[in-house]
């Protein structure tokens, strides 16, 4: 009996199995707070650190608590495009007039006039803020007061955000165009053509990798503008890539999860979906998430594409989630916008930490 009893005692205090490097340990997400909403959103919010700013369907502009839920404030306030965030503020475009407001409070901060309709969302960037108009003019106001900083006619607008790198913006345009320009004052530093129209673009320090309607990924030099490499699709980009140090990660519409090198572009992996993409993949400190229109949100292994995690929003997932970057664990992370006008908020769930037995089963302690 006393030799049963050491193996057992043995069992219980023996160290836990080595992990692989490429392990990753169980995880799930709750469903922290949903916000509902008489009408869906217009177009995709704005974020900043704490706050999420949806234009609606009949004109309202609401600005959402992430931590919580709760609505802070919600105004009159007509835009198709999403707001741009920056500098505690809430910048919003309509006919020919930019806005900015109090990102808490929603007081308006100052008007600008703008040379043209808006033709995209509002850029943001360190201090600038940057507008495109139909007529392909891209205009730079100081962000503080609206002051017009520089006008450029590139010939055509934006049809994606700018990708700040170096000292430089790199400019997506309707002619198929991809423009490189210095920020401080938006002379052109390079510029090529893309024998197809430009779907979406990621800006790395080293690359800018594009996807292209011609179903295609072309990795570009941020330098010259020169191809490093290129890869064929089954169906168009969907959303935005995302990267990390070690790979690149894009979606396509015959529904497929993609990574590939990102010195290289040499295929890591790849994994069917269940359904069509809702936007691009989103990298999160436990994994690579993939939102899919089912309203299932899927988890994958970064190094190896193995499955981790499913969650399911409230409604059909309308539009690219968000991330939130720099926030507490314990706080919602990933923001979902669902189709019917849904915003929701899911976090982390921390199991209860494992604990080695100091007695063991059936055995009699003090009181």
């Amino acid at each position: 009996m006393a030799h049963l009893f050491a193996l057992l005692l043995a069992i219980v205090q023996a160290p836990p199995p080595p992990t692989s490097a490429n392990a990753t340990p169980p995880v799930s997400f709750d469903a922290r707070w949903v916000t509902s909403f008489e009408t869906p959103a217009a177009t995709a919010p704005g974020f900043d650190a704490d706050g999420a700013y949806v234009p609606l369907k009949g004109g309202q502009l609401v600005a959402v608590n992430l931590n919580r839920g709760t609505i802070r404030w919600r105004l009159e306030a007509a835009t198709a495009f999403t707001p741009a965030t920056g500098e505690g503020r809430v910048f919003t475009a309509s006919e020919q007039t930019l806005e900015a407001r109090d990102a808490l409070t929603g007081e308006t901060r100052w008007h600008a006039a703008l040379p043209g309709q808006p033709a995209a969302p509002l850029y943001y960037d360190t201090g600038w803020l940057l507008a495109s108009t139909t007529t392909g003019d891209l205009v730079a106001f100081r962000a503080a007061d609206g002051k017009l900083v520089w006008q450029r006619q590139l010939g055509a607008p934006l049809v994606g955000p700018p990708g700040p790198a170096l000292d430089r913006l790199f400019l997506p345009l309707a002619d198929n165009r991809l423009v490189a320009v210095l920020l401080i004052s938006g002379e052109t530093v390079w510029e090529r053509t893309l024998n197809a129209p430009i779907r979406a673009m990621l800006t790395l320090n080293e690359q800018l990798v594009v996807g292209t309607a011609a179903k295609e990924v072309i990795s570009v030099d941020v330098q010259r503008g020169r191809d490093r490499w290129s890869r064929r699709l089954g169906g168009d980009m969907a959303g935005t890539p995302v990267a990390d140090d070690k790979h690149i990660y894009y979606a396509s519409r015959d529904n497929m999860l993609w990574a590939v090198d990102r010195k290289s572009g040499n295929l890591k992996w790849n994994a069917a979906l269940s359904s069509r993409p809702a936007g691009g993949p989103l990298r999160i400190p436990i994994g690579v998430v993939m939102p899919l229109v089912s309203s299932q949100i899927l988890g994958f292994v970064p190094a190896t594409g193995k499955p981790t995690v499913t969650a399911s929003a409230a409604g059909e997932i309308g539009l690219q989630p968000y991330v939130r970057r720099d926030t507490r664990q314990t706080q919602p992370v990933l923001i979902t916008v669902s189709r019917d006008g849904q915003l929701q908020g899911f976090g982390r769930r921390f199991e209860p930490i494992p604990q080695l037995l100091t007695d063991m089963p059936g055995t009699v302690t003090s009181p």
